[in-house]
């Protein structure tokens, strides 16, 4: 039970910038069951998001978007928008697999990356406006939008457990996703079963399509950076959430619940 604690606070550590004071060891067991708890930090994440809606809420759709999406990035310290740049760069350079991997180690940000991270965001704050502009309108409950924001960080941090259990790690081991390379199958169905608590609340057909257009954009992402890399790095994993996250917001504004 300890290990399985201490695997716990490992993962909120790590995905989030939330205040948890408590010293671990980064060690591979305990870095690679950490991977089972992802979901729930995406639960976590969701459910403070709603929670700073109610709190901030001033009664302009685009501005509490904007709030919103600032927490949002903030809780994170911005860690999966920085991957999202890097790949970015990368992979945007159309240079060969070994300048690319090259390209993506750089601290410094190019181009691709502030485009990328700039439509992302951009995508997203749209769709938490539309979002939140329907709830003043009446056209989706409070507990739906709760639902949306439990589950739309849950999916694409379960993406990532996915991507690292299934997928082949590049980025050596000096890199923090050399942690994870004890990863197991049963970490991966452990958050596969977490991820099904959001469809057990409001079970509905539209809850089962969000889970398959987010489940779609995630296997066309890895596909394609496999395909690319010949891997994954820590970076893809970040690229991975922040467009997996995009997709799902997106998907909410479309899908009708």
């Amino acid at each position: 039970m300890r290990q399985w604690l201490i695997s716990l606070i490992v993962a909120f550590q790590f995905l989030t910038r939330l205040p948890i004071p408590v010293q671990v060891e980064y060690t591979k067991r305990y870095v690679s069951r950490s991977v089972l708890f992802y979901p729930v930090v995406g639960f976590v994440i969701g459910f403070i998001l709603y929670l700073a809606l109610v709190v901030l809420s001033s009664g302009s759709a685009p501005l509490d978007a904007a709030v919103l999406l600032l927490i949002w990035t903030l809780l994170t310290g911005g860690l999966h928008l920085d991957g999202l740049m890097d790949a970015a760069d990368g992979l945007g350079s159309h240079r060969p697999r070994e300048q690319m991997l090259a390209i993506m180690k750089d601290s410094r940000v190019g181009a691709m990356g502030v485009l990328a991270a700039f439509f992302v965001l951009l995508v997203k704050w749209a769709s938490l406006w539309t979002l939140l502009d329907r709830l003043r309108q009446g056209s989706i409950s409070g507990s739906m939008l709760l639902c949306l924001l439990l589950t739309i960080p849950a999916v694409s941090r379960g993406a990532m457990v996915a991507a690292i259990v299934r997928r082949p790690y590049i980025g050596g081991e000096q890199g923090m996703g050399g942690l994870f390379q004890e990863a197991r199958a049963g970490y991966l169905a452990g958050a596969l079963l977490l991820l099904l608590f959001p469809v057990i609340l409001w079970p509905s057909f539209g809850w089962i399509l969000l889970f398959g257009i987010q489940a779609a954009a995630a296997w066309l992402l890895v596909r394609h950076f496999v395909r690319r890399l010949g891997g994954l790095t820590g970076d893809t994993y970040g690229a991975l959430n922040e467009l997996v996250e995009t997709a799902g917001l997106l998907a909410a504004v479309y899908i009708s619940f």
